[in-house]
């Protein structure tokens, strides 16, 4: 099982050893794990929702370098998670959270690790789409945090003050380069079914780019809007888990026949 609520990559409020599904969760670029503190407060029992610190970022600000590609930071993500696929899991990613989740789960899936039962993505096209950015590279410092603040209304207030500056600037700049250098390598599909969530005023993701993650899957897609801009998740957290729970739940179900069967 997951390491106690007080580890420091995987991130919860409270112990669930009894829930008989557990989500994963994994936030933006610049973000922490921290947002997903109180999310099971949100959801039923049966649900243990834990999120997952990468290196560098929150309270592993000096436990380790940031990432700045995205196929070690899918590596390690994967082998994170391998040891403790012990019951049925979902991934929830935003943004880049997403594409990370995803790709995670393709190298999962060819080491013959089990697969989640479902993949809740936020503010994400299909990979194939790519991660929508401006070319942040080259960008000096001060457009780079005006930047995410005009275009995505993120809180740059750290990046302001001269003592914490030097410590978070290099996280979100590895993010972002991240983010800007993300290819989708064509590969065989994951059997999963997905779920493409969005804020109805996301300037960079419409319903036919959700429904793109189809192509990568052969299990269902569905997409869902809610009201909201690209960070709608943060405001809408209750009502997009309550919905996320009755999903789950068809799977601890079915899970649960199978098991009385046996």
């Amino acid at each position: 099982m997951p390491p106690a609520k007080s580890s420091l990559v995987f991130i919860r409020k409270e112990d669930r050893p009894n829930a008989r599904l557990r989500l994963f969760c994994f936030t933006y670029a610049g973000a922490s794990a921290q947002s997903f503190l109180t999310w099971n407060d949100h959801v039923p029992d049966f649900i243990e929702i834990t999120g997952v610190e990468l290196p560098g970022h929150g309270r592993r600000l000096f436990d380790g370098k940031p990432f700045n590609t995205y196929e070690p930071t899918a590596q390690y993500i994967a082998d994170t998670l391998e040891p403790i696929l012990d019951r049925p899991y979902a991934l929830f990613g935003h943004c880049l959270g997403a594409v990370l989740a995803y790709e995670a789960t393709r190298i999962l899936k060819q080491r013959g690790a089990p697969e989640p039962v479902h993949l809740f993505t936020s503010g994400t096209r299909g990979p194939h789409y790519g991660i929508p950015i401006a070319d942040v590279d080259n960008m000096d410092d001060e457009k780079f945090i005006e930047h995410f603040n005009n275009v995505y209304g993120a809180s740059m207030d750290l990046l302001k003050d001269p003592q914490m500056r030097p410590l978070i600037l290099p996280i979100v700049r590895a993010d972002a380069h991240m983010t800007q250098i993300y290819h989708y390598q064509p590969g065989e599909r994951v059997g999963y079914d997905v779920t493409a969530v969005a804020g109805e005023r996301d300037p960079d993701v419409n319903l036919e780019q959700m429904r793109g993650w189809q192509q990568h899957t052969t299990g269902t897609v569905t997409t869902r809007l809610y009201p909201g801009d690209h960070f709608f998740f943060l405001q809408r957290a209750r009502q997009m888990l309550g919905d996320f729970s009755r999903q789950l739940a068809a799977y601890t179900t079915k899970a649960h026949s199978e098991a009385v069967s046996l």
